[in-house]
């Protein structure tokens, strides 16, 4: 991490990032607790969730734009809007207001969408491609690893301050991360392909997506894998409630829980990728998610907060090789549109799962379906570790 630390132009972007991230991480639980205590049901709780993901089906569209235009311009725009869209969070009183909860959540799934892009595009256009791992493995680790203290902030300023304070704290970090990249020279301008029909610009992130068989496998583990995972976030109040006894602000301490496996994560995450390339790690860190998914099952805390801290290790080693894959094997006129591609065919599936865990969570038993969610997850993995690895085959430039 020494090393691309050196580089003034990351230190930047890490600065914005890590300050919005902070901002996020304690926002993060709180439309989802809104709902669970407004309404005690876990099913409102997770359609939070479902519109927040709802916005990555969209992510094509913000690749087309992000491949089109300054990159660092558009990080700057996207922070100053989503510290805008967080205002209605305020108007939350009661049952009656309860909708704004969705809108809300939907606007954080699109700045999530469109910064998430930008920022590998960015990231490819300031960076020499031996420190992209690194890179990634950073700004992941500091994502994930701000759950040990966002959560726990966020539930303690709602609780002594109440929404508007949480809400303030989100959008100021929002605008703090829009000065970072202001401050950020101008890269180097990306060289542009030749433009064709608006259709075959639209789809040219899916396609470069489709013919490379390393991308094809990786987004094919992913989506597996979201098919059913969406669910858990519907699961894991369940989990809270039935399983544990306990009130839906545990979640705090399971995200923190999460939170150190991610540290652990992120840091193994580059030298594994060096080690034994990009697909192996998102075959691996599938693999850890799938099995903690199954210690869910077990009714006892311990238990669940050991599972969620190799759920955090597994999703953000899984993430930072998928990322790094897609900007390696990209080329720079693209990577907003692969990488945009990559969230919607995730997203999409992700969609999908959350709905049906939404509407299953109070039909079927809980461990039941956590049986099942894992099962799948596994099996993602195993699709992704077969075959070869990428670093066996030369990269587009």
């Amino acid at each position: 991490m020494r090393a691309v630390l050196r580089e003034r132009g990351f230190r930047l972007i890490y600065l914005g990032m890590a300050v919005s991230l902070l901002g996020d991480a304690s926002l993060l639980l709180i439309p989802a607790i809104l709902a669970k205590k407004l309404t005690g049901s876990d099913g409102a709780a997770g359609l939070t969730l479902f519109f927040f993901t709802l916005p990555l089906c969209l992510s094509p569209l913000f690749g087309y734009v992000i491949d089109r235009v300054d990159r660092r311009r558009f990080l700057i725009a996207a922070c100053l809007l989503s510290a805008a869209a967080l205002t209605p969070l305020t108007a939350v009183t009661g049952g009656d207001t309860l909708w704004l909860l969705y809108p809300v959540s939907a606007a954080m799934g699109c700045s999530y969408a469109a910064i998430s892009g930008a920022l590998s595009g960015l990231l490819k256009s300031v960076l020499p491609e031996d420190l992209l791992a690194e890179a990634n493995g950073a700004l992941q680790t500091t994502r994930q690893g701000l759950r040990l203290v966002g959560p726990l902030l966020g539930v303690a300023v709602y609780t002594s301050s109440g929404i508007g304070a949480v809400v303030l704290l989100d959008a100021g970090t929002f605008v703090i991360a829009a000065a970072a990249f202001a401050a950020l020279p101008k890269p180097a301008p990306v060289p542009a392909a030749p433009r064709g029909r608006w259709r075959e610009e639209f789809s040219a992130g899916a396609r470069h997506l489709a013919a490379d068989p390393f991308l094809r496998r990786a987004a094919g583990a992913f989506c597996l894998m979201f098919a059913l995972a969406g669910a858990t976030e519907s699961l894991i109040f369940a989990v809270i409630d039935h399983g544990l006894g306990r009130a839906p602000e545990f979640t705090a301490l399971t995200s923190t829980a999460m939170g150190v496996g991610a540290i652990i994560g992120g840091l193994c995450g580059a030298t594994v990728i060096r080690c034994r390339g990009e697909l192996f790690a998102i075959g691996t860190g599938i693999a850890l998610y799938g099995v903690a998914v199954l210690l869910w099952t077990v009714p006892a805390e311990p238990a669940v907060l050991g599972a969620m801290t190799m759920a955090g290790a597994g999703l953000t080693l899984a993430g930072v090789a998928r990322m790094t894959l897609v900007q390696r094997r990209s080329p720079g006129h693209l990577v907003g549109r692969v990488s945009t591609a990559f969230e919607a065919m995730a997203g999409a599936t992700q969609l999908l799962s959350l709905v049906a865990g939404a509407a299953l969570v109070s039909l079927v038993d809980y461990r039941l379906l956590l049986a099942v969610v894992g099962l799948t997850i596994c099996c993602a993995a195993a699709h992704a570790l077969r075959g070869r690895t990428p670093a066996e085959h030369p990269r587009p430039g």
